[in-house]
């Protein structure tokens, strides 16, 4: 639902710039995507595209939110809420915009989940006169931060003027941290695409949006 009004958003726009003249294809400085596949990990990736010089060399700002307040096919939580941010040097093997446009990018990417699960936590009590710390049964938050970067090869395909669809694959590598010695983290660490995942990946999927 969330990409469907990202997309009815988007529409007017790609609307209007398909008067734009096939000649200036090569003057686009800003573009603005979505990345549908990240509804899958119940997040929502937006894409911003910089032009910083007329060799076709791009600054890719892609901001991330997730949020969930219910268990998934992979994680069983009692709610979930991060955000994050990837930056990406993108390099176009063509000076001028035409049909199919390939490219390869690179660049960190930084993320951050709050996760609030059932567990055994620490809680101090007194019996006896004496001061004991036992565990019980509560809600834990377990904060993960995840740092990392991508290899990115794509296909950058450039519809009636304004409208785009990009096609990537590529690899990358993660390092994941959290907030506690023990518990919760090598839970969310059996995959590549677990929130608390370290080391090598594949990256890749697709996006689209409008050029200007």
């Amino acid at each position: 639902m969330k990409y469907l009004i990202a997309v009815l958003l988007l529409f007017p726009i790609l609307v209007s710039a398909q008067n734009d003249s096939e000649d200036i294809r090569e003057e686009k400085s800003f573009a603005l995507g979505v990345v549908p596949q990240y509804a899958i990990t119940n997040g929502f990736r937006i894409d911003l595209d910089f032009r910083l010089n007329d060799k076709n060399h791009w600054l890719v700002v892609a901001p991330q939110m997730y949020i969930s307040s219910k268990s998934n096919l992979d994680w069983d939580y009692n709610s979930m809420a991060g955000g994050g941010v990837e930056i990406q040097h993108k390099i176009f093997m063509k000076r001028e915009f035409s049909e199919i446009n390939p490219y390869f990018s690179y660049g960190p990417i930084f993320s951050f989940f709050s996760v609030k699960d059932d567990g055994l936590a620490a809680q101090e009590f007194t019996e006896n006169g004496g001061n004991y710390i036992g565990l019980v049964e509560d809600e834990i938050t377990t904060n993960i931060y995840k740092i990392g970067g991508n290899l990115i090869f794509g296909l950058h395909f450039l519809i009636m003027d304004n409208f785009y669809l990009d096609s990537y694959i590529g690899t990358g590598i993660r390092f994941s941290f959290d907030d506690k010695t023990s518990g919760l983290h090598d839970y969310y660490n059996e995959w590549w695409g677990d929130m608390g995942y370290s080391g090598t990946l594949m990256a890749g999927g697709f996006r689209f949006g409008v050029m200007f």
